[in-house]
């Protein structure tokens, strides 16, 4: 048989084949057995290019033992060359590699697996005979080989597609998953754990911004130790964390180690992790996050795994918006419960006060005049003074307790309020001074007019500042920061002090509420109502051993406003 019908019945057994749907591999090992028979080849291999291209790995092999290296770097001579040039390639200096070919190889072929432009691979044919290598007959195999890599190209795409399809429907899973559920933290737990599971990681972190600071704070964390939960947020600025909240766009950093001087990327490396992918999260509610797998070994993200991520992302992004406005619901219905009870006791208090106060004045000019004709150094004398002194405390809790009830209408005027805080921060100097508290401002000259009723401002400014040293019987330090965004004055008064429990937190406005010994229960809630007063808004933010922050925002309208 000449070597015509040789090619022919090649061709013909390589064209059956792939008629049959035959999958790439035995497609493959036949084309590599027939070019060896046409050859006379001793030997050959199927060497494949992996997904980053950097790496050969070795899928077959036929003929004595040729190659001992499973793996080959793919810009190594020759194979560069192949890949590189897209076409047969006489391989004679092989000769001298070690590992890859025997002592005496004569001839040696290495035919590019090209397919739709791209090499996929290289099909290396070795001591071929003399015969045959006297002949132009490489365009032969090099068109079989271009026959084996299309079927290879398809069978790479039918996995990928079988990949998408399994990823998808995965997606849709975890989608039910995680919107089954309507409480914040199980919803970020959940995203965590379905983030290590979709991309086989061993950790995976979920952030979001706090409110209180302009940070992100982790907020979940699935495979990461506890210290993990309990770090405070750090500084952005020059981090990768930083780079993706601007752009908007993925960022995978394989090693952790070559950036010592990212603080985000050196806490996970103190978890013993190593690569890391990071997509961020945002809903239209413009919380900003971000979600974050690791894994432990040295790993480079693929394409297609970004955007498995990245849609998970989106899909978290919307359960953790249904989550947030589950929770305002909530948040809104006890307000509207609480406000309800406040209605109910501001109806009762109006005539009760008067009731009481008047009594009350009656009685403290009884006693201011028995005290006047006894001796002063009686007994008698000393029970007056007590009561006097019980007695103006009750009247201050009239006083105040009628404040709420019926709360005075804000005589708006254009103010700064940076001049409000200085007269405050006067009046509480000397008693900050005696208790050893520093305290810090600072605030730009250019803050704009704020139309408020500068007495109400100051007596909340005043009652935050003294509580706030009331929680450092020690001393410590008062940091009060001012700033504006255009369509309101932000005032953050921050206390070095214990904190508060959440138990605690969630009763701070409640009327009568106090962890004081003497405390009345009601200056925080005059300070809500006065705030409330003036369309602002103020919140407490408060965390055992991290001190407290009282955030009051005061919105930057003209006087009509309040009409």
């Amino acid at each position: 048989m000449n070597n015509r019908e040789g090619e022919l019945r090649t061709l013909y057994r390589l064209t059956h084949l792939l008629a049959m749907g035959t999958q790439s591999s035995s497609l493959l090992r036949t084309l590599l057995r027939e070019a060896l028979r046409l050859t006379g080849g001793r030997g050959g291999q199927v060497l494949l290019l992996k997904a980053d291209r950097r790496t050969l790995l070795l899928h077959l092999s036929e003929g004595e033992a040729i190659a001992d290296d499973q793996e080959i770097p793919a810009d190594a001579p020759p194979w560069a060359n192949v890949i590189r040039e897209g076409k047969v390639v006489r391989l004679e200096s092989m000769r001298a590699g070690p590992g890859h070919t025997p002592e005496d190889c004569q001839v040696t072929l290495g035919i590019p697996l090209l397919a739709r432009g791209d090499v996929l691979g290289v099909l290396t044919l070795y001591d071929l005979s003399e015969t045959w290598a006297q002949h132009d007959q490489e365009p032969f195999l090099e068109a079989l080989a271009h026959l084996a890599a299309h079927a290879l190209h398809n069978d790479l795409l039918y996995r990928d597609l079988l990949r998408q399809k399994d990823e998808l429907c995965t997606l849709i899973e975890v989608s039910r998953d995680i919107t089954a559920s309507l409480d914040l933290d199980e919803v970020l737990k959940r995203v965590v754990r379905h983030a290590a599971r979709l991309l086989r990681v061993q950790a995976s972190a979920l952030m979001l911004v706090d409110d209180t600071v302009p940070a992100l704070r982790i907020r979940a964390t699935y495979g990461g130790g506890q210290t993990w939960m309990r770090r405070p947020p750090l500084d952005m600025a020059g981090s990768f964390i930083d780079e993706v909240v601007r752009s908007g766009s993925p960022l995978a950093l394989l090693d952790l180690r070559d950036h010592p001087s990212d603080a985000y990327a050196q806490m996970a490396a103190q978890e013993g992790l190593s690569s890391l992918l990071c997509v961020p999260l945002k809903t239209s509610l413009q919380r900003t996050g971000l979600l974050i797998v690791y894994t432990i070994e040295l790993r480079r993200f693929r394409a297609e795994e970004v955007e498995l991520l990245s849609a998970l992302a989106a899909q978290s992004a919307i359960a953790i918006e249904n989550a947030c406005l589950y929770r305002a619901m909530l948040d809104t219905q006890e307000q509207l419960r609480q406000s309800e009870r406040l209605a109910a006791l501001g109806s009762m208090s109006a005539g009760l006060a008067h009731e009481i106060r008047n009594p009350l004045h009656t009685m403290q000019l009884l006693a201011y005049a028995m005290q006047k004709d006894c001796l002063r150094s009686g007994t008698l004398s000393a029970d007056l003074e007590v009561m006097q002194s019980e007695i103006g405390r009750l009247t201050l809790l009239v006083e105040q307790f009628l404040d709420f009830a019926r709360p005075k209408r804000p005589a708006i005027t254009p103010q700064k309020l940076q001049e409000i805080m200085e007269e405050t921060l006067l009046l509480v100097r000397t008693e900050a001074r005696r208790r050893g508290i520093r305290i810090a401002k600072a605030w730009t000259g250019d803050l704009p007019v704020v139309w408020v009723d500068g007495t109400q401002i100051k007596q909340v400014f005043l009652n935050i500042l003294l509580n706030a040293m009331q929680a450092m019987p020690s001393g410590g330090g008062i940091e009060v920061r001012m700033h504006a965004n255009g369509e309101c004055i932000t005032t953050e008064i921050h206390d070095h002090g214990e904190g508060m429990p959440a138990a605690v937190k969630a009763q701070l406005f409640t009327p009568f509420f106090t962890t004081k010994p003497r405390g009345v229960g009601l200056g925080l809630s005059i300070s809500q109502r006065i705030i409330e007063g003036h369309r602002g808004a103020i919140r407490v933010a408060s965390q055992p051993g991290a001190g407290t922050t009282v955030r009051i925002e005061l919105p930057l309208v003209g006087e009509n406003a309040y009409e």
